[in-house]
């Protein structure tokens, strides 16, 4: 009886184990087969990256002038 009652507990926890596999693996097929025969990720296909020139990210880099910080006195009075 110990037997049997051991078998039945495995064999559902293996059920349960199968079907979260399943269900995580199945909606994924054809990405997984995409990226087997060699294709690119349908999900990162469509989104390109942007490339910088070296050009562009020293411009971007250079720090700002310091009267472009400062702080206007007109600016806090309009404001207020």
């Amino acid at each position: 009886m110990n037997a049997v009652l051991g078998m039945i507990v495995f064999a559902g926890a293996f059920a349960a184990a199968g079907s979260v596999f399943a269900f995580t693996l199945v909606p994924a097929m054809p990405r997984i087969a995409a990226l087997l025969r060699g294709e690119t990720d349908p999900a990162m296909a469509g989104t390109p990256v942007p490339g910088l020139s070296e050009r562009q990210s020293r411009i971007r880099a250079r720090p700002a002038p310091a009267a472009a910080i400062a702080v206007r006195p007109q600016a806090l009075r309009a404001a207020a």
